[in-house]
């Protein structure tokens, strides 16, 4: 549908992006840096120098799945995508699971979806990609601490035909958008009410190319959409969607992850922020303790789950924030934040 189409439809159901996936058509190709983050060269010279890592798959959601890895910078990745015959001398040295006997074993291509660019909601690289979602949806990222220190938000992905990404749902409750800068992907969904139909607690996730009636055999059961994404338009992911992407075009695309209204109480309620705020917190107690005024002591910290951890500090951080911050872009944001959090409490 076009951006005009989805600001109608999204005014009168909110919940719009969590019913169903939706393609968007009509916003992405007016953004500042649509035409050059469509460019090899112009990406090797704005982010060559990072590190990140390069899989095939991207990762595994299946027991009997195997991961291949390289550690590389992105220069180089792209020169792997400029020219793939030369992945042996590229990365010869450099592989850090598997070899480059196993990688083409497995008859997929490198894939790098680790690069980290974005720290900040602050970041001048997001004025490149306004809006970053169509109207009327405001996102409430920039109001929610750590949100960009704790996880990875936004992602450059740039892909070889037949790079995969295997099913999987998303960390942290957020909604999930890709946009198509260059070439074309394809997706497969299933609603979070057919999860139980593609999830096996035992193994994992089916795979939706080659499914298993063995490890899933309520898997037909599930309705399976599919969408086709090209440049210029953007696939909107919902909560609990449990998607699988693989590239069919050589492809540059942005994906980015965000909260607004409609899931910020799954964001709350999810353990993998807290996670990773408790494991932070326990490497380094007392930078956060001296910080905290007492509610939480070097016992607790010693002896609560990470995740419990992570909750208490970010409770405590939003109370100190809803004191000290009267504005009313994040007030009520963190205040609602808080609230989600305090029902996991009682």
């Amino acid at each position: 549908m076009t951006a005009e189409e989805f600001e109608l439809r999204f005014a009168e159901n909110p919940r719009l992006l969590h019913d169903s996936p939706w393609v968007v058509n009509g916003y992405s190709e007016h953004w500042p840096g649509y035409r050059k983050w469509r460019e090899i060269d112009y990406l090797r010279s704005r982010l060559g120098a990072l590190k990140a890592f390069a899989k095939a798959p991207n990762f595994v959601t299946h027991v009997r799945d195997e991961l291949v890895s390289v550690e590389t910078d992105f220069a180089r990745y792209l020169d792997y995508i400029s020219d793939p015959d030369r992945v042996r001398e590229l990365y010869e040295g450099h592989w850090l699971e598997g070899s480059y006997e196993a990688f083409a074993a497995q008859d997929l291509p490198l894939y790098c979806g680790t690069l980290r660019f974005v720290h900040s909601a602050q970041d001048p690289i997001f004025d490149e990609f306004k809006p970053l979602v169509p109207r009327p949806i405001e996102t409430w990222n920039h109001a929610l601490p750590y949100y960009y220190s704790l996880f990875n938000h936004l992602w450059l992905l740039v892909s070889l035909p037949g790079a995969l990404t295997p099913l999987h749902v998303d960390n942290n409750g957020t909604i999930a958008l890709i946009a198509q800068l260059r070439g074309r992907k394809r997706a497969t969904l299933y609603s979070p009410d057919d999860h139980r139909h593609v999830y096996n607690p035992a193994v994992g996730y089916l795979d939706p190319e080659r499914p298993d009636a063995k490890d899933f055999p309520t898997w037909q059961d599930a309705e399976k959409w599919t969408a086709d994404v090209e440049e210029g338009q953007v696939l909107f992911v919902g909560t609990g969607w449990a998607h699988h992407v693989c590239t069919v075009e050589k492809s540059i695309s942005i994906s980015f992850d965000f909260v607004d209204a409609s899931n910020l109480a799954d964001y709350a309620r999810s353990a993998d922020w807290a996670m990773m705020l408790g494991k932070r917190v326990q490497k380094n107690p007392d930078i956060f303790l001296s910080k905290l005024g007492g509610t939480l002591t070097h016992a607790q910290v010693e002896t609560l789950s990470d995740i419990e951890i992570g909750r208490r500090v970010m409770a405590e951080i939003l109370r100190a924030a809803t004191v000290s911050d009267s504005s009313a872009n994040t007030q009520p944001i963190r205040e609602a934040y808080l609230h989600h959090l305090m029902q996991l409490a009682t």
